[in-house]
C-alpha cells in the first residue's frame, strides 16, 4: 500500500477545483441551522437526487443530517458576503440575510439566489469527517443571473456571456408565473 497524501496537499489539490457556492438550510427545533457548501453534486436524474457534505464538527451538522426537508441556495456573484456569513462559527448567520420559505415544508431559503432546490432526505452516509446527505429534490426554481464562484480560498464571479438558452427562458417563465422567482 502506498502512503496517505498529507492533509495540507488534499486540502491544497481541493482548493484549486472551482466550484459554485451554495448554502444549505434546515429547520430544526431550536429554529433554522445552515452552512455555506462547496461539497454539492447532482447525484441523479430519475429520480433527481442531489447530495451535500456536512462536517460532522459544523454546528449545522445535527439540524441539517436530522432534517425531513431541507434546502441549496445556490448563490449568485453578488452573494459573497452571505457565502462568508454562512461559513462564520459563534454568530447568526441569517442575520440580515433575506429569507423565503420553502414551497414543501420549513424549509429556509436565501432570497436572489440563482437557484432553489427543496428536498427530502433520501439516505445519509458515512463519509470520513462528514456525513454525506442525499436529498431527493421536490422543487427547483431558477433565476437570471450569474452564478458566484469558488477558487483557491476565494470567491470571483463568471466572466463568459451567460443569455439564457430557449429552455431556460421557458423554466424562467413558467417559475415567475407560479410565484417561485422571487
Amino acid at each position: 500500500m502506498g502512503q496517505s497524501v498529507s492533509v495540507a496537499a488534499f486540502r491544497e489539490a481541493l482548493a484549486h477545483f472551482a466550484s459554485g457556492v451554495t448554502v444549505v438550510a434546515a429547520t430544526g427545533s431550536s429554529g433554522p441551522a445552515g452552512f455555506t457548501a462547496t461539497g454539492f453534486t447532482s447525484v441523479s436524474i430519475v429520480p433527481p437526487l442531489i447530495l451535500v457534505c456536512v462536517s460532522r464538527d459544523a454546528s449545522a451538522h445535527e439540524t441539517i443530517v436530522r432534517a425531513t426537508h431541507f434546502g441549496v441556495s445556490i448563490l449568485e456573484e453578488r452573494q459573497a458576503w452571505v457565502a462568508r456569513q454562512f461559513a462564520r462559527r459563534n454568530v447568526d448567520r441569517f442575520a440580515g440575510v433575506g429569507l423565503l420559505r420553502g414551497a414543501v415544508g420549513p424549509v429556509p431559503l436565501v432570497e436572489e439566489a440563482l437557484a432553489h432546490i427543496e428536498c427530502r432526505a433520501y439516505a445519509r452516509h458515512e463519509g470520513g469527517d462528514h456525513t454525506i446527505v442525499v436529498g431527493e429534490v421536490l422543487e427547483a426554481s431558477v433565476r437570471a443571473g450569474r452564478p458566484l464562484l469558488h477558487f483557491a480560498r476565494r470567491f470571483g464571479a463568471f466572466l463568459g456571456e451567460l443569455p439564457l438558452r430557449e429552455g431556460e427562458r421557458a423554466f424562467a417563465a413558467e417559475s415567475k408565473k407560479s410565484g417561485r422567482d422571487e
